[in-house]
């Protein structure tokens, strides 16, 4: 038989903290809507599955480890059952260490302990259930912020009525993917949901969850159970599309994207088939990718930037200067980057997770090879290893590619780690 539970937790920072994701630290003014940790859990006699999405721009790889092993311990849900991601919302606290601005080591041990309560509690209260899965789509809310140029280079948010703006350079992801949890009366106990888009719209001085929780407490408000958000290949898509006069920002883009994915969950709700035994189990691999090094003359270059420049300046010179810095002695001291993956089925079912922030072609591309008819992939989950950009990206230029920590590794890295996903799923058949 099985059990299914669903708890939430908050993880709002201190007022006056860092919002991490811009050039420079944002100090957070308030609370525009809760930051929550959501976790999803699933038993049988035999197997479990823990999912839990945070409010988070991204969480540092140690830190999610020790969440895992605490909500391992605590709830006796195996370590490698145990999937954890980002949402990557740009309106969070700080999580981790995100160009000019570095993570809080207070706050990010909250996000481990509420993590691990989270599991834990919903583990406990568990109830029996059914559970069913649909996928369904939501077209015009997220499109690819990269394009071509008349040089044959690429930029990042270009403006599409520029003459020497070409097309877009990449693909974009509108599948809505919905797993449903109710007790044997019906009630819903809860929802994940899978969609690929950066967490971008709120913005401001406030903290928020941006619309993975606007999507989350709509839901909430309709059905009575909450939404755990897992964002797909999201890495070159943005809710950004200049030829479209709708809201795309503040809170008006928020409910926008908000209440359109919610509509999407509930019409898939309708249809909703429920099975109570359904097979679940998960896989594991780590794997180890190389990195993109900064070029000798590069590094001397950058050193004498920091050197030279105060550590207040929070130019776009300054603050790649020091990353590039910072980079090299990361690259000296780990060799090569650990990308945890885990693959995982409930019922028909499969998620695909791993740590890299991954261009949206990759995860099409797991999916399109995945042998289980609905595949969510999931993106910064496990830990952090930065965007994941496509060898034609990095070699053209735009934003993503450019060198740093939160964006290192090397251009075969992305095949690599959607490989080693694709022999997962396939393991789990």
């Amino acid at each position: 038989m099985l059990h299914a539970g669903f708890h939430v937790a908050e993880i709002n920072p201190p007022v006056g903290a860092a919002i991490p994701g811009g050039f420079a630290p944002k100090p957070g003014i308030g609370v525009h809507d809760p930051l929550r940790v959501r976790a999803g859990v699933f038993l049988t006699n035999d197997d479990s599955l823990a999912l839990v999405g945070v409010d988070a721009v991204s969480l540092k790889t140690e830190d999610v480890t020790r969440a895992r092993e605490m909500a391992a311990e605590l709830s006796e849900i195996p370590f490698d059952a145990i999937i954890i991601a980002a949402s990557h919302t740009h309106s969070g606290g700080p999580a981790n260490d995100v160009l000019g601005t570095s993570s809080d080591e207070h706050y990010r041990e909250q996000i481990v302990r509420q993590v691990a309560s989270a599991v834990a509690e919903a583990a406990k209260n568990a109830l029996p259930a059914e559970i069913g899965w649909a996928g369904g789509t939501a077209e015009g809310l997220a499109w690819n912020r990269r394009w071509w140029l008349s040089d044959g280079s690429q930029g990042t948010h270009c403006d599409p009525d520029d003459e020497n703006v070409v097309e877009r350079a990449g693909p974009e992801d509108p599948e809505v993917l919905l797993l449903a949890a109710r007790d044997l009366d019906g009630n819903p106990l809860g929802f994940v949901g899978n969609f690929a888009c950066h967490v971008t719209v709120m913005g401001g001085p406030n903290f928020s969850a941006d619309y993975p929780g606007a999507w989350s407490e709509i839901m909430q408000a309709a059905t009575g159970a909450p939404l755990v958000f897992l964002n797909g290949a999201m890495g070159d898509v943005t809710q950004v599309n200049r030829q479209l006069d709708l809201p795309q920002k503040g809170s008006e883009g928020v409910l926008r994207l908000g209440r359109a994915l919610a509509g999407e969950s509930l019409k898939l709700l309708a249809d909703m088939r429920y099975t109570d035994a359904p097979q679940i189990s998960a896989v594991v691999e780590t794997i180890h990718t190389d990195f993109r090094h900064p070029s000798p003359e590069q590094l001397e270059r950058d050193r004498d930037t920091v050197r030279e420049t105060d550590s207040g300046d929070y130019s776009r010179e300054a603050v790649f200067a020091r990353e590039r810095v910072l980079l090299a002695r990361y690259i000296e001291e780990v060799g090569q980057e650990p990308c945890p993956l885990i693959a995982a089925r409930i019922g028909d079912l499969a998620i695909a997770s791993g740590n890299g922030q991954m261009f949206c072609e990759f995860g099409l591309d797991c999916k399109d090879r995945s042998p289980f008819e609905n595949t969510m992939y999931v993106s910064l989950a496990n830990g952090n290893a930065g965007y994941v950009p496509t060898p034609t990206a990095i070699e053209t230029g735009g934003y993503e590619p450019t060198l740093c920590r939160g964006s290192k590794l090397a251009p075969e890295a992305g095949a690599q780690i959607v490989n080693a996903q694709v022999r997962l799923l396939e393991q789990l058949v």
